[in-house]
């Protein structure tokens, strides 16, 4: 069979550019794959990158052929902070890794951390007075991060270490500089120089490592930590206590800023269309009245969760997937040649409108059970898919569910930051400026 050459991106060699890629690899790279329709590529010297969108050539890739793929090595930046954590791991260290924390992630055991969510989010309300302005990012990063730290180590970070979460948000604005190498080498020499950054991640390191070695000299409940220091493979091999601090720092990575990513956008969208805003309260009275909770002990709320899933659609949490093709790979009428670096975006693949209608309007009826039947396999890739998809995929949607649900109960987040607020990629997709949000008590105003 005779294969097509894969069209070339508009963008290739040009210095413009190799400019953009210079002073932001992320937003580079995502608008690539935004160009790039089904497939497209981009070189500029050894740098040879395909963007893929189709979502059947998208599986291929994740699911099908995965082991003709590892990791991009831009995403191995992310060693610099995550040590070699399932984030960024590979072959046989991946594999006991992603065995070892398995359990942590198991349905009953996230069962259990709904308590945690839903106290949190009470907190957060509980601080916030009628009228109040408040820094809308800001305040999802700290109750994210309160969830996560209790959910998964019994403890508040902030109290363990000041500054953890602001910490952690240098770190991974250091991360994201690094990462420029894959296009411009220089740019890691010059990113190496921000001292702010690396003392950072030496604080964070610390708080982790002390909490890391806390906890074996006094071990506690059965939480993501004891459990991971408990763990053993069949042969009886154990995590170091390195590899224990690699996959903490991931779980602080994964399950703190791309949740309260996927929030401080979620409320911006529900702020903007009245409609969802009325359907969340009113799911959160009926539920109040009627109670909700499954014979299982599940929390259920199915317009809360569509609101997440939708929010997850426009801006979803990790926006970028890579891998790098160790051998020549066949994907559809195409060859992707050994060594070339495939850019996978659920951000760009979520506004296909071939499986998307009207792909940038916000509604939460897309993810019906049978409009999410519908999905073609891989059209809709929040937490990408196949065996290395996101371990803590269905910690984020319990963790979702229950803020948002929590919040419609309580408070109505009103929007008063002017114009519209665009993407600032980095690690995730952050707002390009503050988002400023009124506090409204729903209470006082009945």
């Amino acid at each position: 069979m005779k294969h097509r050459r894969i069209p070339t991106l508009g963008a290739s060699r040009s210095l413009s550019s190799l400019f953009e890629a210079f002073k932001n690899p992320s937003a580079f790279l995502l608008k690539l794959s935004c160009a790039a329709g089904d497939i497209g590529e981009f070189k500029a010297g050894p740098v040879h990158i395909v963007c893929v969108n189709r979502p059947e050539w998208v599986q291929a890739i994740l699911v099908e052929q995965a082991s003709a793929f590892r990791k991009m090595p831009a995403v191995k930046t992310l060693s610099v902070f995550t040590g070699d954590g399932l984030l960024v791991s590979d072959g046989a260290t991946w594999v006991k890794h992603r065995r070892l924390a398995a359990p942590a992630f198991h349905r009953q055991r996230i069962l259990a951390y709904q308590a945690v969510a839903a106290q949190a989010a009470r907190e957060a309300i509980a601080s916030w007075q009628d009228g109040q302005v408040i820094d809308l990012e800001r305040e999802m990063k700290r109750l994210t991060l309160t969830i996560v730290g209790r959910a998964l180590f019994t403890r508040d970070m902030n109290e363990i270490a000041e500054g953890f979460s602001r910490d952690v948000d240098r770190a991974l604005d250091y991360v994201n500089n690094l990462s420029g190498r894959v296009t411009l080498p220089v740019v890691r020499a010059i990113a190496q120089r921000e001292r702010e950054g690396l003392a950072a991640i030496a604080r964070v390191d610390a708080a982790v490592r002390g909490l890391i070695q806390a906890r074996r000299a006094q071990p506690a409940q059965a939480d993501f930590l004891s459990m991971l220091l408990a763990a053993q493979t069949e042969d009886g091999e154990s995590l170091s206590d390195d590899e224990v601090r690699d996959e903490v720092i991931t779980m602080f990575v994964a399950g703190h800023e791309t949740v309260a990513t996927v929030l401080t956008w979620l409320f911006y969208l529900v702020a903007r269309h009245p409609e969802v805003q009325a359907g969340l309260e009113r799911e959160a009275r009926e539920a109040c009245i009627a109670g909700d909770t499954q014979t299982d002990g599940s929390f259920h709320r199915p317009y809360a969760l569509r609101v997440y899933k939708e929010a997850m659609r426009l801006y979803p949490g990790g926006f970028t997937i890579g891998r790098q093709a160790i051998q020549d790979v066949p994907v559809g009428d195409y060859v992707v040649p050994a060594g070339a670096w495939v850019m996978i975006s659920p951000y760009s693949m979520h506004r296909n409108p071939a499986i998307f209608p009207e792909p940038e309007r916000f509604d939460p009826e897309r993810f019906t059970p049978e409009n999410e039947r519908a999905l073609p396999r891989a059209g809709y890739i929040p937490f990408g898919i196949g065996p290395r998809a996101c371990i803590g995929g269905q910690f984020a949607l319990m963790e979702g569910q229950i803020i948002v649900s929590t919040f419609a109960e309580h408070v109505r987040l009103i929007n008063i930051t002017p114009g519209e607020v665009g993407i600032s990629p980095l690690v995730t997709l952050r707002p390009s400026r503050r988002i400023e949000m009124r506090v409204e008590r729903i209470a006082d105003k009945r």
